[in-house]
């Protein structure tokens, strides 16, 4: 897909002629919503849409009694506006006692057909909790085409399958599941299994979705290549992180054509690089015998990986020529004279690692954002590609109502797309075709205006809502810890990545800044934890209050070893059955056991 170059900027209000379409558009939306849902089990049971129910059913009787009067008189109630007046907010916890039914075994097709869509779900979808928090499930189901197709855009935009420059593309994306949740039929007798559904990573069900693989073609999945790609896709099914991005090193390495490299998050970018350089030699050996390395958690893959490669000398050749000399800026496009596009997500707390990115790419290859994805939803495609990281459209596939944050957290303080204004935060809150009503996501965004074509809002990504760290009695939001962590360029160094802990080895209890740099520490790194104190103390006004009544203490910053992110999504990964697909470095992390895993990583504190 061609990028324009010209993006025209967003509106700052929205005209009366799309504010009509997109009232429109929400209406059928929602009525396709109810068509349907709205014999699911969750639509009938729900304590959460009891007064939707009602209002429906009311709404139906009025219009059964009155179908003696002539049509033109009768002005039905609108199902947007029974339920805007009628469905609360809601939580995960709403849901868990539903999805709990389809986990439990044996899954019998009459208990958990329809249970929030109809038929039986694609696929069960995990999803990590918040600061070490428990994970989440959900049920997705499929859709007709035409009701996904923002996502599907925003799939095809960086798909290679359409590609015709003659250039090659790596994506990074996990392909394994952690399990095979079987239904079956009614009769206690036979147990005969009729549907098969995979518990995996949300990335892992989009690509298979998209691309149309069954877990039944896997055997067959791993001996190809997608169309256009470096990577066979046996490696999407290696479990250990490490060894999945160093085979996708080692296949793109060897591919000179390479023209897009898209890694899902941005960070694991920077994973791919550094693992590059640190296997130089392994690699490029590899490049020059044909020999694939056998690597922990490749033996279930390692004879299909052989199979797709081969000895390419020249190439090898080509490589040790430019080395590794990651200093001076571009080395990336060293290694790969036609690479156009590095694709990740890049903002919010992933925009930190930027910078590192840039250096790697030189000026260039453009870096660029590829959406805005949640195990929920597909909730925003990006807007301006090559000049704008945070600046995203908001999808059409769904109905997204939006929650001002500076008003009482209730669903009549809920607007619509075409009640919001332009430089508000809102929390983003979603009503869905895989049974989500009124869903709060806790991702706060900010409007930056509308789509000068369909009138879809323009969004950029803020942080997460009443994510926030207490040591006290103050309350200190993620952007705050980022904000802050950003700050300490000027004194301790560049921040790769870091991550925020409750440091109770002082009285008072202090903020513990975890923290990778790029390169060493600035020559004023002394001075760091004092300038930090005082940004945190001007940015925040709880933070300043209970500082200074001694009740917070200075933050401490500790280094830690280089890589120790990159090891961390591995570590975490190896934990976790269906590898490392999403695995994301919180900013907060309160999990004893995480905690623990990054304090025997220190090299120093300043």
């Amino acid at each position: 897909m061609t990028i324009s170059q010209a993006v025209p900027a967003p509106l700052a209000t929205l005209p009366k002629k799309l504010s009509a379409l997109l009232k429109q558009q929400n209406q059928n939306i929602l009525n396709y919503l109810l068509d349907t849902n709205k014999h699911t089990t969750y639509f009938r049971e729900a304590p959460l849409l009891s007064e939707f129910r009602a209002a429906l059913q009311d709404d139906k009787t009025i219009q059964a009694k009155s179908s003696t009067i002539e049509k033109s008189s009768l002005q039905p109630q609108k199902p947007l506006k029974q339920f805007i007046e009628t469905v609360p907010l809601s939580t995960y916890e709403d849901y868990r006692p539903y999805v709990s039914r389809f986990l439990e075994s044996p899954r019998r097709s009459s208990d958990v057909s329809n249970l929030f869509a109809p038929g039986v779900p694609s696929y069960v979808i995990s999803s990590s909790g918040t600061a070490g928090g428990p994970g989440k499930f959900y049920l997705k189901y499929r859709h007709p085409p035409l009701t996904s197709s923002s996502a599907i855009k925003a799939m095809k935009a960086f798909n290679p399958t359409s590609a015709n420059t003659g250039g090659t593309y790596c994506i990074i994306y996990n392909l394994r599941y952690s399990d095979l949740l079987d239904v079956v039929d009614g009769d206690p007798a036979s147990n005969q299994t009729v549907a098969t559904v995979p518990l995996c990573l949300g990335s892992g069900a989009a690509f298979r979705t998209f691309h149309g693989w069954k877990v039944e073609d896997d055997s067959t999945l791993m001996t190809v290549k997608a169309p256009n790609t470096t990577s066979p896709l046996a490696i999407c099914f290696i479990h250990v992180y490490r060894t999945s991005i160093l085979m996708h090193a080692l296949f793109s390495l060897e591919d000179r054509s390479l023209e897009m490299i898209n890694t899902l998050f941005i960070t694991f970018f920077v994973d791919l690089m550094r693992l590059i350089e640190e296997h130089w030699d392994v690699l490029v050996n590899a490049i020059d015998d044909g020999v694939v390395p056998k690597l922990n958690g490749s033996e279930d893959v390692h004879h299909y990986l052989q199979g797709q490669f081969k000895s390419n000398p020249a190439r090898a050749a080509e490589l040790r020529a430019v080395g590794t000399d990651t200093t001076s800026l571009g080395w990336a496009q060293r290694l790969w004279p036609n690479l156009q596009r590095v694709i990740g997500n890049a903002s919010g707390p992933f925009s930190r690692v930027v910078p590192q990115v840039r250096h790697y790419v030189g000026s260039s290859v453009s870096v660029q954002s590829a959406g805005l994805t949640c195990s929920e939803a597909w909730l925003a495609q990006v807007y301006d590609p090559r000049r704008d990281l945070n600046l995203y459209k908001v999808s059409a596939d769904d109905l997204f109502e939006y929650l001002d944050v500076s008003v009482p957290e209730t669903a009549a303080n809920l607007k619509r797309a075409w009640e919001i204004e332009t430089g508000s935060n809102y929390e983003l809150v979603l009503t869905t075709r895989d049974g989500l009503w009124r869903y709060r996501l806790s991702d706060v965004v900010e409007i930056a205006g509308f789509d000068p074509i369909d009138g879809q809002p323009i969004i950029r990504y803020l942080e997460r809502r009443n994510v926030m760290m207490r040591v006290a009695h103050e309350f200190v939001t993620e952007k705050d810890l980022l904000n802050a962590a950003l700050s300490l360029t000027s004194t301790l160094g560049e921040v790769i990545e870091f991550t925020v802990i409750i440091d109770d080895r002082p009285l008072p209890r202090a903020y513990g800044f975890m923290v990778e740099l790029n390169g060493t520490p600035g020559p004023n790194a002394k001075s760091a934890s004092s300038r930090l104190y005082d940004f945190l103390k001007s940015t925040n006004d709880t933070f300043a209050y209970f500082a200074s009544r001694q009740l917070l203490g200075r933050p401490s910053i500790r280094l830690l070893a280089p890589g120790t992110f990159r090891r961390y999504r591995e570590w975490k990964a190896s934990n976790d059955l269906v590898g490392g697909g999403q695995i994301k470095v919180p900013m907060i992390t309160l999990d004893e056991k995480a905690v623990g895993w990054l304090l025997n990583r220190v090299v120093e504190e300043v």
